[in-house]
């Protein structure tokens, strides 16, 4: 059913960018890491009743998942709302209602809505955009919720919602210096948004032991891939291997299927959406023929995408140790006669010297693009950071991610390879650049 939101007047005539910038002046920037401010805030919205929510954290593989299960379900016919960060282009890409992104109008209510009632509690960007979200999915009749978790679990704003089924993906290390410096106590801060009782699902194929030891202390039933589900391809046909009934189908094999999303990784998220879809399959009324259309329509940016074959265009949004080298097989399992030509930009609190490690030997040279924004860093700073694992050389420096591109276009061959990662900023600039 179509909300009629859209039509209201908002109380201060600001369009979405204006609201944006507002929410960034006046976002809290120390980061207080509890769920006292938003879930107030929350409160005084009135706390509308949620759908069945499903909430997906984990370190890599979150952004994924959510589009599969969102894609699936829209092909089922249920009526889905899907929360993701961070937005590559445009701030509405973050918020999903039945497969269309919310209307700039939209937003921009539901700021409203949330300016009247904040008072002076401070929030952060992020607790502005959950709280835009859950508002706008409490003014459709959903049957699913999907939110994604932003950074860990425990403390994260999605996290005040009481999740029905709870997704786990895989996990590394990324944020180390809110989370933990190992996979075990990361592990933990997401194993906060399983809720007791409940059941989960882990697409990790080596699950933390601490994800374990959580859910057996709040008697919450954890399914694991590899353990008690898995999913393989043979040409084109899908072949699903339960060992629970929870996540069982009436299917063993299905085929031909179409499975857009490239990188092996991608199949372990799939495995991990198939079982979500295969516990609420009674509830939803799935059926198997719709969820394929689904799995083939499941389209992401940004991920292993190409953009180009001539020369071969690969852009990804990895900007960690795990997904960037889940970027390097992919580069190997797709190998070029050219040179390949990297266009990468990170935030500051990343170690570039650490993080490009996997992808170090399969660069012929480096286009450093500097990241505008107090998080960003210059490109002559990662120079800087990477001189002593890179041939100087071999580097050059752009202050933008779009001049990088353009000058790296100019230089290459038909037969190279670029590959553009590194961060979502990046990746953002250089989509904004095609359009």
């Amino acid at each position: 059913m179509k909300s009629d939101i859209g039509s209201r007047i908002p109380f201060q005539d600001f369009d979405l960018r204006q609201w944006v910038e507002y929410i960034q002046t006046r976002h809290f920037r120390s980061i207080d890491m509890t769920l006292e401010r938003v879930t107030e805030v929350w409160s005084r919205l009135g706390k509308p009743k949620a759908a069945l929510t499903i909430t997906v954290a984990g370190t890599n593989g979150k952004g994924s998942t959510v589009r599969l299960l969102e894609s699936t379900l829209c092909s089922s016919r249920c009526s889905v709302g899907a929360y993701t960060s961070p937005h590559l282009m445009r701030f509405n890409e973050r918020i999903r209602i039945n497969g269309e992104e919310a209307t700039s109008d939209e937003i921009c209510q539901s700021f409203c809505e949330i300016e009247e009632v904040v008072g002076d509690i401070p929030l952060t960007y992020f607790e502005y955009a959950t709280l835009s979200a859950l508002w706008l999915f409490s003014r459709y009749a959903l049957d699913v919720q999907i939110l994604e978790v932003g950074m860990g679990g425990r403390l994260d704003a999605v996290n005040m919602m009481d999740s029905d089924l709870a997704v786990v993906t895989s996990i590394g290390l990324d944020h180390q210096a809110w989370l933990g410096n190992d996979r075990e106590t990361i592990a933990l801060e997401k194993a906060e948004v399983m809720r007791e009782g409940s059941t989960a699902i882990c697409s990790d194929r080596s699950i933390p032991q601490s994800l374990v030891s959580f859910a057996k202390e709040k008697s919450v039933e954890l399914l694991a891939i590899g353990q008690d589900f898995d999913i393989r391809f043979e040409g084109d046909a899908l072949y699903w291997d339960s060992k629970s009934s929870r996540c069982k189908w009436a299917w063993k094999t299905v085929g031909p299927i179409s499975f857009p999303l490239a990188g092996a990784h991608q199949r372990d998220n799939l495995a991990g959406a198939v079982a979500v879809l295969a516990i609420l399959a009674d509830r939803l009324g799935l059926r198997v023929e719709e969820v394929l259309s689904g799995i083939s329509r499941s389209v992401l940016p940004g991920r292993c995408q190409i953009l180009g074959t001539s020369p071969l265009i690969i852009m990804d949004v990895a900007h960690n140790l795990d997904s960037i080298a889940a970027l390097s097989r992919f580069l190997i399992q797709n190998p070029v006669q050219g040179n390949t030509i990297a266009i990468f930009g990170a935030l500051i609190d990343k170690k570039p010297d650490e993080v490009i490690c996997p992808i170090l030997s399969h660069v012929d040279c480096w286009h450093l693009a500097g990241v505008s924004g107090e998080r960003g860093q210059s490109s002559t700073d990662l120079k800087s950071r990477l001189k002593d694992i890179c041939d100087c050389n071999h580097i050059a420096c752009h202050d933008n991610p779009k001049t990088a591109y353009r000058h790296v276009m100019d230089l290459a061959e038909p037969h190279d390879r670029i590959v553009v990662f590194g961060s979502f900023h990046v990746a953002g600039d250089i989509l904004e650049l095609l359009e």
